[in-house]
């Protein structure tokens, strides 16, 4: 004979182990404050960006793939960072701000070339010399010039579907 209060405690039991462990997850995949989540700049103008990229004297230590400025060309440099191009992942507009008035947090740690003496990234700050206008041109400009390059996979020996 089945005591009832039993299987009804056991089931109250199971579903508020449940409900916990879903509140748990959700709170565990809720996006965090410094979260670049939801992220997105407003429509910029590429071709201002371009201008803003050489008036804020960027051309000095970078190139953008397809980008011909006037003069860069002289630069000769091993530390010359080129921008653009193709990539195995899209870069998002996160990214690229994150890399313009953060450059710590984007920096090449693994190359002492692109630090100073404390360690800091070579990029100058950015935060109080641009507008965000400038810097929503910029970004726009600068995420026109990166082409996803996605792997090409070969059907053969692969099996179902490609037999």
């Amino acid at each position: 004979m089945k005591r009832p209060h039993i299987t009804h405690n056991l089931t109250i039991s199971l579903i508020s182990g449940i409900a916990l462990i879903s509140g748990l997850l959700i709170v565990s995949c809720a996006p965090k404050e410094d979260s670049p989540t939801g992220f997105i700049l407003p429509p910029g103008d590429a071709m201002t960006g371009q201008t803003t990229f050489a008036a804020l004297g960027c051309i000095n230590c970078h190139k953008v793939d397809g980008v011909s400025f006037t003069g860069s060309d002289e630069i000769q440099s091993e530390l010359i960072v080129t921008l653009g191009g193709k990539q195995p992942r899209v870069k998002t507009y996160g990214q690229l701000v994150t890399a313009i008035i953060h450059p710590n947090a984007a920096i090449l740690k693994n190359d002492e070339r692109y630090m100073n003496t404390q360690g800091d990234s070579l990029m100058p700050d950015y935060t109080q010399l641009m507008t965000v206008q400038q810097m929503t041109d910029l970004v726009t400009f600068l995420q026109e010039h990166y082409d996803i390059d996605a792997p090409v996979y070969a059907p053969q020996g692969l099996g179902y579907p490609y037999y």
